[in-house]
C-alpha cells in the first residue's frame, strides 16, 4: 500500500457532472487555452495501480487548493480508510491507518527517484489536466492529426503536449529525460463539463524508469477515473494532523 501512495503521489499528486456530451465546439487556429480556473476543487475518484509487484484499486477522495496543498484520503476494497496524505509545496505526509504509521518525504526525493523534478505544481498540473509548462516563443507549434503540437525543452526534459484542434484542452503529454531517458506518458480523455467549466474524467498515466540499484527497466501505471467533481466549494475541508501513538513507518 505504501509504495502505491508513493507513485499516486509521484504521478498525479482530482456535485454533480454533466453528461458526456459533445461539448466541444471550438475551431480555432489559434492556442487559446482551454485551461480549468479554480481557486478549489475535489473530486471523488477510482484509481487503478500496477507495476510489476502490485495490480492495486482504491476509492480516492481529493482535495485541491491551488498553489497551495493537495489532500487525498485512500479507501481499498471494504470501504474502510487505509490511507490519508497531504502534499505540500516542499513534502509529501502519509499517514498509513491500518498499521498505525506515517511518513514523511521530501518533494525532491520522488525527484531523485523517478529522474523528474516533480513539485506540488506539477503534481497539481497532472491532476486537473491544465497545461504543465506554459507554451513560450520559443517553443515549436505545429497543427497535425487533430492536435496542436507543442515541443519544448523543460531542463533535461523534451517535452510533447497534445492540444485537441475541437477541445483546445490538453490531451497528451510525452517527457522524456535526455539524460536518464525515463519518460512520462499522460493520455486525458472522456472530457466533462461541469459547472461550465471542463475537465477530463479519465487519466491514464506510465512512468518508464530504471532502478537505481541494477538499471533495470521499471513500469508504473496508473488509471485514474473521476466520478465527482466539485469546484469552488466554499466549505471545503483540508484539516490534516498525524495521531500521537502513530509511529514512524
Amino acid at each position: 500500500m505504501n509504495r502505491f501512495i508513493l507513485c499516486l503521489a509521484g504521478l498525479v499528486m482530482f456535485t454533480a457532472c454533466s453528461k458526456k456530451l459533445a461539448i466541444f465546439s471550438s475551431k480555432s487556429s489559434q492556442l487559446n487555452l482551454n485551461n480549468l480556473d479554480y481557486d478549489n476543487i475535489s473530486l471523488r475518484s477510482k484509481i487503478k495501480y500496477k507495476d510489476e509487484n502490485s495490480d492495486l484499486k482504491a476509492t480516492a477522495n481529493i482535495r485541491v487548493k491551488k498553489d497551495s496543498i493537495i489532500w487525498f484520503s485512500l479507501t481499498p476494497g471494504l470501504g474502510i480508510e487505509a490511507a490519508r496524505g497531504i502534499v505540500t509545496k516542499d513534502s509529501i505526509v502519509i499517514i498509513d491507518k491500518i498499521h498505525k504509521e506515517y511518513q514523511i518525504l521530501k518533494v525532491s526525493e520522488l525527484s531523485e527517484k523517478y529522474h523528474f523534478d516533480f513539485d506540488l505544481k506539477l503534481l497539481e498540473s497532472i491532476i486537473i489536466g491544465n497545461l504543465i509548462w506554459p507554451i513560450t516563443s520559443n517553443d515549436d507549434i505545429k497543427k497535425e492529426e487533430g492536435y496542436f503540437k507543442v515541443q519544448k525543452t523543460e531542463g533535461d526534459l523534451m517535452v510533447m503536449n497534445f492540444i485537441g484542434t475541437n477541445s483546445m484542452k490538453l490531451e497528451k503529454i510525452q517527457a522524456v529525460s535526455d539524460t536518464s531517458r525515463n519518460a512520462m506518458f499522460i493520455d486525458y480523455s472522456e472530457f466533462l463539463k461541469v459547472e461550465n467549466k471542463i475537465m477530463p474524467s479519465e487519466i491514464n498515466a506510465q512512468i518508464n524508469y530504471r532502478s537505481k540499484r541494477n538499471k533495470a527497466k521499471k513500469v508504473s501505471k496508473v488509471q485514474i477515473r473521476h466520478s465527482k467533481i466539485s469546484i469552488n466549494k466554499e466549505d471545503l475541508n483540508f484539516s490534516f494532523s498525524i495521531p500521537d501513538k502513530y509511529e514512524p513507518m
